[in-house]
């Protein structure tokens, strides 16, 4: 059930993405709600796996492990790539900040005080 519903986000995203609802929607964080995806279906997953292998010991319980565990993997390297582009969309934030606030204190600075 946990990896249906899973999926089942996946599409919803997918589906929005398609349909650009996150320019329609402008107050939710979509970046942050994608890497929240990707971080819970890792979770899942890989739990899931686990309980196959260790578990049940027939080879359709083995297979299905291998491929969460390889699910696993994809989703964990879809997180990593999701967190450095906020990273870097953050840090690009943060620095137009900063030379706003550079500038806002050169113009606010008294510069004939000789």
């Amino acid at each position: 059930m946990a990896p249906l519903l899973e999926f089942l986000l996946a599409l919803y995203f997918l589906f929005a993405d398609a349909m650009q609802l996150n320019d329609k929607w402008q107050g939710l964080f979509w970046p942050m709600m994608d890497f929240l995806r990707c971080v819970t279906a890792a979770l899942i997953y890989f739990a899931i796996s686990i309980t196959a292998v260790a578990k049940y010991s027939d080879g359709a319980s083995k297979a299905a492990g291998v491929f969460g565990f390889f699910a696993t993997i994809v989703f964990a390297i879809d997180f990593y790539l999701i967190f450095n582009d906020m990273a870097k969309f953050l840090k690009q934030g943060d620095s137009a900040d900063e030379t706003t606030a550079d500038k806002a204190e050169e113009e606010n600075s008294d510069s004939d005080s000789d």
